[in-house]
């Protein structure tokens, strides 16, 4: 017998947990929280709506979830504050994983500049023996207001 247990509703309690504590890792700058809610190889995509022209510039490939942190506190060094606001939300465990859609509004600010986008979190989730862990994620984003400009140091 596994020492892994079949998925019931605490699976779904501990994914949306680790689904929140990305969004306050990031927030707080906790980028050691940020990193550990990711498999070590754990494959993180950026992609932005066609019709959005600052897609070229921020769609991305990361893998492992201390490259996301890393990549996170660069984003967000000349960044002032940030909110991260998870909505609607999608949980389907399995024997073998788990799937989640977390649809997410992301303030950026900068003094009196902003950049706000709103998309989706589609992620493939792990158990693991530590618990459960993000194994890939893909950041659709469909909309965005503002200027990207805020993450460039003035």
């Amino acid at each position: 017998m596994s020492d892994i247990s079949a998925p019931d509703d605490s699976d779904r309690t501990e994914i949306h947990n680790l689904l929140t504590a990305y969004a306050f890792g990031l927030d707080r700058r906790d980028f050691a929280r940020v990193a550990s809610v990711f498999t070590d190889d754990a494959e993180v995509r950026n992609v932005f709506a066609a019709h959005l022209p600052e897609g070229e510039k921020f769609s991305s490939l990361t893998t492992g979830g201390n490259a996301v942190a890393d990549g996170a506190r660069q984003l967000f060094s000349n960044l002032d504050a940030t909110q991260h606001l998870l909505g609607a939300q999608s949980i389907a465990v399995t024997d073998t994983g788990a799937k989640a859609a977390t649809q997410i509004v992301a303030h950026h600010h900068r003094g009196n500049d902003y950049y706000h986008t709103g998309g989706t979190y589609e992620d493939d989730l792990v158990r693991t023996p530590v618990g459960w862990r993000i194994s890939r994620r893909t950041l659709r984003i469909s909309w965005t207001t503002g200027s990207s400009q805020v993450f460039v140091a003035p």
